[in-house]
């Protein structure tokens, strides 16, 4: 999945999930809280794989378990209406200063939902040059490779 699209959230909390992510996720995905203020959409294959990584994990390791119950419990199933509609929870609207607008992201195999004024502050952030450098020389001295 790939690309930034914005949309409205309607007074009952829902919004119309763009047809070509919609596409790639099908007619019935997960949407869990993610880090960094979003929401990450998910097909049923893609969530097994992060649950599997994470039942893999020792679960003596009290992070592993925070982690663990943070992630499933804000986690939910959900199925498009006719009109390509989901609704997002109340908590996960709260959590994530979600008020009327939002940006869709396609990253890979997921996809992310930011409220819209946290998006453009992150995308701001790094649509200054010193900042993307800075990042890029960052992942570079940690041995990440594109």
């Amino acid at each position: 999945m790939f690309g930034k699209y914005y949309r409205q959230i309607d007074n009952k909390n829902r919004v119309v999930i763009p047809a070509k992510l919609l596409q790639e996720l099908g007619s019935e995905f997960y949407i869990t809280i993610g880090f960094d203020k979003s929401l990450v959409l998910r097909t049923p294959i893609e969530f097994d794989k992060i649950k599997n990584k994470l039942e893999e994990n020792n679960s003596l390791n009290k992070d592993i378990r925070d982690l663990t119950r943070y992630i499933f419990a804000n986690t939910e199933l959900v199925s498009p209406d006719k009109l390509g509609r989901i609704v997002l929870a109340k908590h996960f609207c709260q959590k994530l200063a979600i008020i009327n607008e939002v940006v869709f992201l396609g990253v890979g195999s997921t996809c992310e939902i930011f409220s819209k004024e946290i998006y453009d502050a992150k995308e701001n952030y790094y649509e200054d040059e010193e900042n993307i450098d800075s990042l890029a020389q960052k992942l570079f001295e940690q041995g990440v490779k594109l």
